[in-house]
């Protein structure tokens, strides 16, 4: 009824296309490595900041919608979306943030705290973590009106990359100083400086 001959393998070859699917023509997007100018959002919506100004993608229907531009000579530096929504994230490179509801093409806030481009943000459910070109963290309580909660210091140059681990327990950040570094997640509602818990160069 059952045969002792050893069952067989399927071999599986993954496919991978040789061209892209779509191309999409960023005219005016900056060139600048440590920049992060594009992320995907939950609902399959692509953001991309061209210079001065954000604009959305959506991946389902082909559209192509202005969300915003900014003034004078200030230009966007970084986007990150939230995981429970439709807020955007936008870093810029007059040290401000700003939050978006996309779903209703309103600002909600303008968060301050660093003094040089916002080069990088990481969303951990209501924390914003957000790097800057000077190598300074802030941790933001987007509910809260004094929204600084945490401020990490370590890095010694700019800060090019922000990511909360699934979890929620961890953030590593990259940094020009060719340094990474791994931190706890801030625990309570008083300002804090928290120190590292892993490096690597």
């Amino acid at each position: 009824m059952y045969s002792k001959a050893p069952a067989s393998t399927k071999s599986s070859t993954r496919y991978i296309p040789k061209n892209p699917d779509r191309i999409l023509d960023p005219p005016d997007i900056v060139d600048d490595y440590y920049l992060n100018l594009i992320d995907w959002s939950p609902n399959n919506i692509l953001a991309v900041a061209l210079n001065t100004s954000v604009y959305l993608w959506n991946a389902g229907t082909g559209a192509i919608e202005k969300l915003l531009s900014l003034e004078g000579s200030d230009f966007v530096c970084s986007l990150s979306w939230i995981q429970e929504g439709d807020c955007l994230a936008v870093g810029t490179s007059m040290g401000v943030i700003q939050l978006w509801d996309c779903s209703e093409r309103r600002r909600l806030r303008i968060m301050g705290g660093h003094s040089a481009s916002v080069t990088s943000l990481s969303w951990n459910s209501y924390i914003l973590s957000s790097g800057s070109a000077s190598g300074r963290i802030i941790h933001h309580d987007v509910r809260q009106r004094d929204h600084r909660v945490a401020v990490l210091s370590s890095h010694t140059q700019e800060v090019c990359g922000l990511k909360w681990s699934p979890d929620g327990r961890y953030l590593a950040s990259g940094g020009n100083d060719n340094m990474l570094y791994i931190w706890p997640v801030v625990a309570g509602q008083a300002f804090s400086q928290p120190q590292p818990l892993h490096s690597l160069r």
